[in-house]
């Protein structure tokens, strides 16, 4: 989602050390180290927080955290399409251009790698296990055609790689408890490998102003106060996320509660968005719909809405939840979904259900049906979130490369 406004922000450029070689270095390899990406905003936000104590050097198609011309930036260029292409093309380049740059840069203490980008790294930044999805998830997706086919290949080609970077590397950082169980499960040897490090939130930026004219936003999009407005918010993979569970649900509700419920998706491409359309249309709620796709900020359509609707099959720590909680919004979630699970209480600050059309209608008709309890179940999502302030989530990143910079990084 080219949508800056729905992760951290990035921070001012790096400082420029004149002797590099006197104190320790870290080296960072990610596509792309940006606000945009669910895994590069995160890493833009350790980058940022870690340059107070550690000279950092990235390797990136692009970098937020510094201008064209940074020395702490070294860029690796790469097609934004097709993904297969652009993870290959970074595995085999990035590599070349690290070996270019230690001609006349000294080793550094650490190398960090996001997933399996890149092999020769001490330590993996893990979001995602591919060979966990490929056995699972995957096989329940509605995904079809090519689209179907060119995720398959992106996938099991990552499962190899991952599998080659996480034998290798000292650590691996994961964002939530339930990706530390499932690289235990798929990877025994690295279980004694794994530390888990939360996803941050900037809690201030989500917070809803004061002077927010929330009533005028809503009339913008054409709600009322009778309406409760239910939001999905994703970069895309809708099928994955739950729109194609959200659709049904919504029609399946009472004539009352479906006159009161609104729905609005923020993302996704113009081919997805139209599939949902037609799929909503054919379930009779279309006008009950608005879609507005792509935004550069997200947080004036979430300051709008009332709930977050969002029943995905599989996340590694949802940034789109915590930042919805953040910006007052109780989120219904699949059960047992990582990272959710370890904040949602049902009922309490969300909705925790069966990822199915009977467990996202029956949380809707909730939500419609008291809507008398949302001003507290919004405060109760707000004060849940505040364990994962960027501040907490860059201390343990410190915490972490200090216990670590006993040993000598690779060469």
């Amino acid at each position: 989602m080219t949508d800056p406004g729905n992760f951290p922000a990035a921070a001012a450029p790096m400082r420029k050390l004149e002797s590099p070689g006197l104190v320790p270095r870290i080296v960072v390899f990610d596509l792309s180290v940006a606000s945009n990406s669910p895994a590069g905003s995160c890493v833009l936000a350790e980058v940022n927080g870690l340059q107070g104590q550690y000279p950092v050097t990235v390797f990136s198609d692009r970098f937020d955290g510094a201008d064209s011309g940074s020395k702490d930036w070294v860029r690796v260029p790469l097609p934004q399409r097709p993904i297969f292409i652009r993870y290959w093309l970074f595995q085999v380049l990035a590599p070349l251009r690290y070996l270019v740059w230690r001609l006349s840069n000294a080793k550094p203490t650490i190398i960090q790698t996001t997933q399996g980008q890149f092999l020769w790294a001490d330590l993996a930044y893990a979001h995602f296990c591919h060979r966990a999805y490929l056995k699972g998830q995957w096989k329940q997706s509605t995904v079809t055609g090519l689209r179907r086919v060119l995720r398959r290949i992106n996938h099991g080609y990552n499962a190899f790689m991952e599998r080659l970077a996480f034998r290798r590397v000292r650590k691996i950082v994961v964002p939530s408890l339930g990706l530390q169980r499932e690289l235990t499960r798929e990877y025994p040897e690295v279980a004694g490998k794994i530390v888990v490090i939360s996803n941050p939130v900037d809690l201030e930026r989500y917070a809803r102003p004061i002077d927010f004219d929330r009533a005028h936003k809503r009339a913008e999009l054409g709600y009322d106060n009778s309406h409760v407005v239910f939001v999905f918010v994703a970069l895309g993979d809708f099928a994955r996320k739950g729109l194609g569970l959200i659709l049904p649900a919504l029609a399946g509700l009472t004539a009352e509660r479906l006159g009161r419920a609104r729905l609005l998706v923020v993302g996704g491409g113009a081919g997805e968005i139209e599939q949902y359309r037609r799929q909503a249309e054919s379930l009779g709620v279309l006008d009950k719909i608005r879609f507005v796709g792509l935004q550069k900020d997200v947080r004036p359509y979430l300051w709008a809405a009332d709930v977050l609707a969002f029943p995905s099959a599989y996340e590694i720590f949802s940034l789109a939840i915590l930042q919805a909680a953040a910006a007052g919004l109780p989120p219904i979630v699949s059960q047992g979904l990582y990272g959710a699970e370890e904040f949602v209480e049902h009922q309490v600050n969300g909705w925790v259900v069966t990822r199915d059309e009977e467990g996202v209608r029956t949380a809707l008709s909730d939500a419609i049906s008291h809507v008398e309890r949302l001003p507290d179940m919004s405060t109760a999502a707000q004060s849940s979130v505040q364990q994962y302030s960027q501040a907490a989530f860059v201390a343990k990143w410190n915490g972490l490369y200090s216990g670590m910079m006993g040993g000598a990084g690779h060469a």
